[in-house]
């Protein structure tokens, strides 16, 4: 009868058993959505790659800014004219020029504090 009793007792501690991990905190990332200005939704995951692994193409977003051909001449030749000195590309360039001027318009610790915040769009697959 001492069998029993044991196999009663495992059977009482199921409850424990089952929920082994329960003060294990499972951190889920939160998504959130975004409404673009064409009224579609992205949604955003909080980053968890390293630099190395991220990327803009694959968990950025793009703008489209139409220009007239002499503007984005304009944009062509002193691209052509700082790669002489560097190794700076026509996306680079417009990239760094912005974000000069988004840091300039409102203000380093505000800048820094939206841009330390990194976000990862998440793609349908």
């Amino acid at each position: 009868m001492a069998d029993l009793d044991r196999f009663k007792r495992a059977r009482e501690k199921t409850a424990f058993i089952e929920d082994a991990n329960s003060d294990v905190k499972v951190v889920e990332p939160k998504t959130k959505k975004i409404t673009t200005r064409n009224k579609s939704e992205v949604e955003l995951e909080p980053n968890t790659l390293s630099n190395r692994e991220r990327s803009r193409t694959k968990q950025g977003r793009n703008i489209t800014v139409p220009l007239f051909p002499e503007e984005l001449k304009a944009i062509e030749v002193a691209v052509s004219k700082l790669s002489e000195l560097g190794d700076t590309s026509i996306n680079a360039f417009i990239r760094e020029t912005i974000l000069a001027k988004c840091e300039k318009v409102i203000g380093k610790e505000e800048y820094k504090s939206i841009v330390s915040d990194k976000f990862n769009v998440v793609k349908n697959k």
